[in-house]
């Protein structure tokens, strides 16, 4: 709003009027009013037998990284293997958890459709559909190998789970069978040391987080990530109720509003809308909590890149 800032102080009279009322609604997301999560994941390791067409099967995973209920035949459209040649398995984990790895850093992604079955080996991955022989690659060289299941095919969306393979000469097993995956990822979340960010009582309502330059993870707030912006209702206004779910938000909330989002770093609330029936977002009512999310779903972890709880004047 900068711009809209500086045209209000060089003029006068009836346009600098105008231009105070456009700026009325705009709520300024800023750093103290940004949430905090750290999340840390922990990847079971699969040691297998080197030099072979080994493969994973999922048919046992009932429950993902957030310890929801999975259909493994249902919920799986997409089973890709990462190869990072340079960083151990711990800066790999470390690097997902933060959404710090670097393009520079992978040497290979292949991805498998598996349709109805629950089950994939190295034969079968492709790179988007072109035959890629990895299996002539599994030695032990220094490399790290991790492999994702998710929903949808998107590249980087909806992980339900993750592990690592491990070429081992000394092994002789060529099958990695995924389970349970509700101790993968471990989280802390703070809604409650932010400052709330106040919301102007007449709208239009537009929000600005030009000035946002940390994440909520603690790493640098990059606005190209940005996907989507989302406000939601809750009844309750106990923070730490949602603190205790927190991955859970959308599904708690009583009503949910969102956009799609291009570019740039602001956002007109009235572009939002509702999930249960498609209807415009206008206006906030009293009581509960209200809470704004800047969310990105090309990110590994599936926490909001920002996140302010709103407090209507």
């Amino acid at each position: 709003m900068l711009i809209v800032s500086l045209l209000a102080a060089c003029s006068g009279g009836e346009d600098a009027q105008a231009d105070d009322t456009a700026a009325a609604g705009t709520l300024v997301f800023a750093n103290e009013n940004n949430y905090t999560f750290a999340g840390e994941l922990t990847i079971p390791s699969f040691p297998l037998a080197a030099g072979e067409d080994v493969g994973l099967d999922w048919s046992g995973l009932t429950r993902d990284l957030q310890c929801h209920e999975t259909d493994p035949v249902g919920d799986i459209d997409n089973a890709a293997l990462m190869v990072f040649p340079y960083l151990n398995q711990a800066e790999v984990a470390v690097g997902l958890a933060h959404d710090t790895l670097q393009q520079v850093d992978l040497g290979v992604y292949l991805s498998y459709e598996p349709g109805d079955t629950t089950s994939v080996s190295l034969s079968q991955l492709t790179f988007f559909g072109t035959e890629a022989n990895i299996k002539s690659e599994f030695y032990p060289d220094g490399a790290t190998w991790v492999v994702l299941l998710s929903t949808g095919t998107r590249v980087g969306v909806g992980t339900r789970t993750l592990t690592f393979i491990e070429p081992d000469s000394g092994v002789s097993e060529r099958s990695a069978d995924i389970a349970d995956a509700c101790e993968v990822l471990d989280y802390t979340v703070d809604l409650e040391a932010m400052s709330p960010l106040p919301v102007p009582a007449q709208g239009p309502w537009t929000v600005d987080w030009t000035g946002l330059t940390v994440n909520g993870h603690g790493g640098p707030f990059d606005p190209n990530k940005v996907t989507e912006v989302t406000v939601a209702h809750f009844t309750t206004s106990a923070l730490e109720d949602l603190e205790a779910d927190f991955l859970d938000l959308e599904t708690l909330a009583d009503r949910v509003w969102r956009v799609e989002h291009r570019s740039g770093t602001t956002a007109a609330l009235a572009d939002l809308r509702a999930d249960d029936d498609g209807t415009a977002f206008t206006g906030f009512e009293p009581g509960g909590t209200w809470v704004l999310a800047i969310l990105c779903a090309t990110c590994s972890i599936p926490a909001p890149l920002g996140l302010a709880v709103l407090v209507p004047t």
